[in-house]
């Protein structure tokens, strides 16, 4: 029974940038530890960084798990956590570094990721095709000019 679910989550993992999101959800949670341990410790600290903070921390956390979710759209909610694990400095100390490094690794894994079917594919028709439309292109560019 236990295989069968590991053969279920292996597969289920494969169609995703599980990386990519699950680094980014646990950025985004590392982010919020700083503004909340500064309320809960000090009491006295200014509404708006620990507003910043935990709005960055949400978005960053919700962008890796709807990449996970929804993976046709990862290399947008990879840019998204990406901009807010860097925006999170300014509210959140970044989660003390650790929290925008890990965003920035897990959303360039979610920008980078391809999908299974997408990889499996002839990349050299797609780079003849590619090739041809650039020398096309390049041709008319000239003609244009000339």
């Amino acid at each position: 029974m236990s295989t069968d679910y590991r053969v279920r989550f292996a597969e289920w993992r494969r169609d995703r940038p599980f990386w990519g999101g699950t680094m980014l959800a646990l950025a985004g949670l590392i982010i919020a530890i700083v503004p909340l341990t500064f309320v809960f410790r000090f009491g006295m600290v200014s509404t708006r960084f620990v507003l910043v903070g935990l709005l960055s921390a949400g978005i960053v956390t919700v962008s890796g798990v709807f990449s996970l979710v929804r993976p046709a759209y990862a290399s947008r909610f990879g840019v998204v956590g990406t901009l807010f694990a860097i925006v999170s400095i300014v509210g959140a100390l970044g989660g003390f570094g650790l929290g925008t490094i890990l965003g920035m690794v897990g959303g360039s894994l979610c920008i980078a990721w391809v999908p299974t079917t997408a990889a499996t594919k002839d990349p050299s028709s797609d780079t003849e095709s590619m090739l041809s439309r650039i020398r096309t292109h390049c041709r008319d560019v000239i003609d244009a000019l000339s």
